[in-house]
């Protein structure tokens, strides 16, 4: 592998620094570094910075990386749109927008704009009176909480969480549903959701299954969408994963799951400029570029290559996963061949679109599609579409009990009963 001093020595910095939560081991992936090489280095950071380390071998002779007037004025400038930004994320912006875009020729010519190092930013980030919001932590020589190793292969084991941010900085926070593989701590889904719920990781299980295939198994907390305090028992999506062939493993504190978390804190503090980067309005349009572009994007930042090339994950296949990700109960044939189920009567149809006609009193398999509502109905092995009864839905406010007063309004009511039931039963 080839080494890269550079990326090394900026990573190590970010990490004693606490700008970011990374392992040596991380940083040997992605360097190329071994762990006592790294070592070395770490000492060299506590004593130089990294532009003269790199200089190595240059002494007596004048940098010839030092920023003239007009690129301090034009760094300066550029930093006016993202006045809330950390030291690592403006240099990589810096360097996407302006130093390697070639719309921005001009500007780099004009004002001999160079590529700069992380160390460089620092400097000017102090220089400046310029805040990160990432907070500094002193650095200990080790790890607070160190990291297991990772798995060895992708889809071994996916994390997943939910984390509630304020992703466009106007006091309402939506919570971003993400899974992340263990063994390489690559992001392979994400939806945002008003509020942590089933729908969201129902949306971020289904994109990453039709990607990637199915993984062997799922690390999350025990958050009630996903896991049952009841032993033996299973919620909804518990269920879903299971009919899949899905392991489900629960973490028993933040800490337990801490590489989930660590990109969690990355995603916070990274998307909310990004966002404004590329223009991005709504969560609806953030949920597909999200998945389309910026999860790539970020992975090419921070993920390693797996230890064993081979995958886990399998194929999908053939599986029509609308007849995993549904809600699924049972429920009896009414008077006039209906079901009811979530405050609507609904009718079985035929693949012909005829009307299939149950007994009453027959129990059946009712499915409610978690993404769209839909409802179908399920008796021996064969599945049946629905059709809700147009003008049956129930009044919720109409089924508060009522008070009879007198044998005369009992009779009144006991004939509004017997007529709604005809009527039905009509139909």
């Amino acid at each position: 592998m080839i080494k890269n001093k550079e990326l090394a020595l900026n990573l190590l910095k970010q990490k004693i620094n606490g700008e970011i939560k990374i392992t040596y081991n991380e940083i040997s992936y992605k360097s190329g570094y071994s762990r006592m090489q790294l070592s070395r280095l770490s000492k060299e950071i506590e004593k130089k910075d990294i532009d003269s380390i790199l200089q190595h071998g240059n002494k007596g002779r004048k940098p010839s990386i030092t920023a003239s007037p007009q690129e301090v004025n034009y760094i300066r400038e550029f930093k006016k749109k993202y006045p809330n930004i950390s030291i690592s994320q403006f240099q990589d912006i810096y360097n996407e927008d302006v130093i390697f875009n070639p719309s921005m020729i001009n500007d780099v010519l004009e004002f001999n704009l160079k590529k700069r190092s992380e160390s460089f930013f620092q400097q000017l980030f102090k220089k400046e009176g310029w805040n990160s919001p990432i907070k500094h932590r002193k650095f200990k020589g080790k790890d607070i909480h160190p990291l297991r190793d990772p798995s060895p292969r992708t889809g071994m084991l996916i994390m997943t969480d939910g984390t509630p941010h304020d992703w466009f900085g106007n006091g309402h926070k939506f919570s971003l549903h993400m899974t992340l593989d263990d063994a390489t701590g690559e992001i392979k889904s994400g939806w945002f959701t008003p509020n942590e719920c089933m729908l969201g990781y129902c949306y971020a299980f289904k994109i990453m299954i039709e990607k990637y295939g199915i993984p062997d198994s799922l690390y999350s907390d025990k958050t009630t969408i996903l896991w049952d305090p009841k032993e033996g028992n299973l919620t909804h999506v518990g269920r879903m994963l299971g009919d899949l062939g899905i392991n489900l493993i629960y973490a028993n504190s933040p800490e337990a799951k801490g590489k989930i978390e660590k990109m969690n804190f990355t995603i916070q503090n990274r998307l909310l400029n990004d966002i404004k980067r590329f223009n991005i309005t709504t969560y609806e349009q953030l949920n597909t570029w999200f998945n389309d572009f910026y999860i790539d994007y970020i992975n090419k930042k921070f993920s390693y290559p797996p230890k064993e090339e081979e995958s886990e994950f399998i194929p999908l296949g053939k599986t029509d996963l609308s007849t995993i990700f549904c809600i699924k109960d049972t429920r009896t044939i009414l008077n006039g061949n209906m079901i009811s189920i979530g405050n609507c009567y609904y009718i079985p149809i035929n693949k012909d679109g005829t009307i299939h006609v149950f007994y009453k009193g027959t129990l059946v398999e009712v499915w409610r599609d978690v993404f769209n509502n839909k409802v179908r109905i399920k008796k021996d092995n064969i599945i049946y579409e629905t059709k809700i009864v147009e003008g049956q839905r129930v009044d919720m406010n109409k089924k508060i009990q009522k008070e009879i007063n007198n044998q005369k309004e009992l009779e009144q009511a006991l004939k509004e009963r017997d007529e709604r039931l005809k009527a039905r039963a009509t139909k």
